[in-house]
């Protein structure tokens, strides 16, 4: 696999910094690795034109965003089911900025024996910003 920077990059992979030149191809682990955090590569041959990445590969914090009808980013994928029992940052990226998701993983994670304080507090502000409109 082979892709090629849009930009001049400096990465952090294998334990040290590597510097891209903008338009220089690099190949292999490294493509993938530019691929799956996202840095402003373009596709070099079809086997990075046709890849789409891992759900797991997403990163904490971004989110598979789609657009809804109306144009407004629903965080997440619509078909995408909660895993209540997952990371902090999974839920978040479940719940997006969507004020009905936060209040459906509230009610999830209350119910835990162990509800995480601090993971409520992000979703209650959350919830909080639907009733502003």
């Amino acid at each position: 696999m082979r892709v090629r920077a849009r930009t001049a990059l400096r990465p952090y992979y294998n334990y040290r910094l590597i510097d891209i030149a903008q338009g220089e191809e690099v190949a292999g682990g490294l493509a993938v690795h530019l691929l799956e955090t996202g840095s402003d590569v373009e596709p070099a041959d079809d086997a990075a034109q046709d890849w789409a990445p891992p759900a797991e590969a997403i990163a904490p914090g971004a989110s598979a965003a789609t657009e809804d009808d109306d144009g407004k980013s629903s965080g997440a994928a619509p078909d995408a089911e909660l895993d209540i029992d997952g990371t902090a940052d999974a839920v978040l990226a479940w719940v997006g900025d969507d004020p009905e998701r936060a209040g459906d993983a509230i009610e999830l994670e209350t119910a835990k024996d162990k509800p995480r304080q601090t993971l409520l507090k992000k979703l209650g502000k959350i919830a909080e910003s639907g009733s502003d409109e």
